[in-house]
């Protein structure tokens, strides 16, 4: 069971964190904050949208963000500064006095009105998806995996299809943010459920979204605000396979 009276029983440095709620509930806290907490390369990049849901995205994001480290790691939200690149995952730039930041990290990801963050003592990865929605799904299949992968993913229903597909690629998403830029390719890893013991990443799925975490075990993950029975929640585990990965098929992922 995810979040129960066990974590007390894990070493605080193997606890990942986690945190989702809307970015509505994260604005309606954000009221008469203004936008000057926000680090000057946050600003910069925040500069450059002009997709009015995509500025509360990253808006909300970026001060749930603070909010978690600050629970986790402690002193106030106010004194995290993060980066906002273009090209890659956030990082922590700066944190409260006499505290090591390279001893934390984060990971954001957001899909539609739904914003998720996971913080540890690891590099960490985390991805949220909306999953009640139409997608091509063999093509998407065939971009994400190996052609050894497509029999299994054709002998399943169209139900079966979406759900594997769902933590297939958030799966692979929350890997790729916590493994650097020198990391293979996302088609190369190839997730498998599994039971408790062999579990390196968790899936929780309901009728609307699906959410991945890696590295992460029933043990190691603690929800916050957020109820963990609002999903059913699998062990995977991974091999890496190198094959090259083809270009995205245009838009097909867009959320």
């Amino acid at each position: 069971m995810i979040g129960d009276a066990t974590l007390g029983m894990i070493p605080g440095d193997r606890i990942i964190s986690l945190t989702l709620q809307s970015v509505d509930a994260l604005h309606a806290g954000l009221s008469g904050l203004g936008l000057r907490w926000l680090s000057k390369p946050e600003q910069t990049r925040l500069a450059t949208m002009t997709a009015l849901r995509r500025r509360a995205q990253f808006i909300a994001g970026h001060w749930l963000a603070r909010q978690c480290l600050a629970a986790r790691a402690g002193g106030h939200w106010q004194d995290y500064v993060l980066s906002a690149p273009d090209d890659a995952a956030p990082r922590i730039l700066a944190m409260p006095e006499r505290m090591d930041f390279g001893d934390w990290h984060f990971s954001l990801s957001h899909s539609a009105d739904w914003l998720a963050c996971a913080v540890a003592r690891q590099p960490v990865g985390v991805d949220v998806e909306r999953c009640d929605r139409a997608r091509d799904f063999p093509a998407l299949i065939e971009w994400l995996h190996e052609p050894s992968a497509l029999p299994r993913w054709s002998g399943k229903t169209p139900q079966e299809q979406q759900s594997w597909f769902y933590a297939q690629w958030t799966l692979k998403e929350a890997w790729l943010k916590q493994a650097g830029p020198d990391r293979p390719p996302m088609r190369s890893i190839r997730f498998t459920p599994c039971d408790d013991a062999r579990s390196v990443a968790m899936v929780g799925q309901n009728q609307t979204l699906t959410l991945a975490v890696y590295p992460a075990t029933a043990a190691t993950l603690q929800w916050e605000k957020t109820s963990p029975q609002q999903f059913d929640w699998t062990c995977w585990s991974h091999t890496h396979n190198p094959q090259p990965t083809p270009a995205i098929p245009g838009m097909l992922l867009k959320k």
